[in-house]
Formats: structure tokens, C-alpha cells, sequence
């Protein structure tokens, strides 16, 4: 596995080092749970992509609500795990920070899972600002994507056709 990827400001603290991660945010007051500050994983914890990549995520329990890296993968097997991952995600938590082309162009070449992306001349661009906000054309590159997604006319929940 690659060691040299982007360090989003908002990856989850929890997440093992290496280029897939999951975001998170600081909370901006008290953990009504625990009264506690500190970070929050930014997954919905519907566990799918758990579901996707068991032996790479966290496993979500009564403990633990935060959907996180464990380990990064090691094997073809696991990278495909952890793209399938990232993929499921309806809120765009699971992310891939490295430079690896074949990843990238696995996970769509899409500026809402991958910190790069190839553009049309084969180079690597990065999508995201040193904050880990989206670049204007990244947004851009995402509203395309679901506009033609739109198109397509399928209900939301019918991601998978």
C-alpha cells in the first residue's frame, strides 16, 4: 500500500494510517450522550459499508457508532472491499487519499470518494483545499453526476439498478 496520500484535516482520528479514511467533524458543543467533546465519524452508521468491508471497518456495537478504518487492505481482494465500501456510502464518508490510478479509476474517478482524480490529459489533480473542502470544479464534476444520475429516473432508494 502506497505512503504517500493527501492528510484530509477532516479524517477521522480513529482511522488507520493510509490512504482510505473516513471523515469526521469536531463537535461544536456538548455530546448530549456522554457530555463529552471531541470528533464525530460523519457516516450514518446504516452499516453498509461495514457490510462491504468487515475485516477493514470498524464493527458498529453498542460500544462504537463511528464508522472508521481498522486496517487499510493489504490484498486486491481487500482494495476491492474497500472501494465497494466507499461506494455504498450515501453520504460520501469513506474516501481514498492516495494517487494509485487503477483505485482512483476503480472508485469511478469520482471527486466525491477520491482526494485526486486523473483529469482528461492523464494527470493527477487534487479535489480537495487544504481545509478538505471540495474545489469549485470538483462540485462542479459531482452535479454532472447527479444530474445524470437524475435523469435515469429511479427512486431514491433504488441506487443499485
Amino acid at each position: 500500500m502506497e505512503t504517500g496520500y493527501f492528510q484530509n484535516p477532516r479524517r477521522f482520528p480513529k482511522n488507520a494510517e493510509g490512504p482510505f479514511y473516513t471523515t469526521g467533524h469536531r463537535s461544536c458543543g456538548d455530546d448530549l450522550m456522554n457530555g463529552k467533546t471531541g470528533w464525530f465519524g460523519d457516516c450514518l452508521a446504516c452499516e453498509a459499508p461495514e457490510l462491504e468491508a468487515p475485516e477493514l471497518l470498524a464493527v458498529l456495537d453498542n460500544e462504537n457508532s463511528d464508522t472508521y478504518f481498522v486496517r487499510q487492505p493489504s490484498t486486491q481482494d481487500e482494495i476491492d472491499e474497500a472501494c465497494s465500501a466507499a461506494s455504498v456510502c450515501c453520504v460520501a464518508a469513506l474516501r481514498y487519499g492516495g494517487r494509485d490510478r487503477t483505485i482512483i479509476s476503480k472508485l469511478g474517478n469520482d471527486p466525491g470518494l477520491c482526494d485526486y482524480i486523473i483529469d482528461d490529459r492523464g494527470n493527477l489533480v487534487a479535489t480537495l483545499d487544504e481545509e478538505g473542502n471540495l474545489l469549485p470544479f470538483a462540485v462542479r464534476l459531482i452535479e454532472i453526476q447527479r444530474s445524470e444520475w437524475r435523469k435515469r429516473n429511479k427512486k431514491w432508494y433504488q441506487f443499485w439498478l
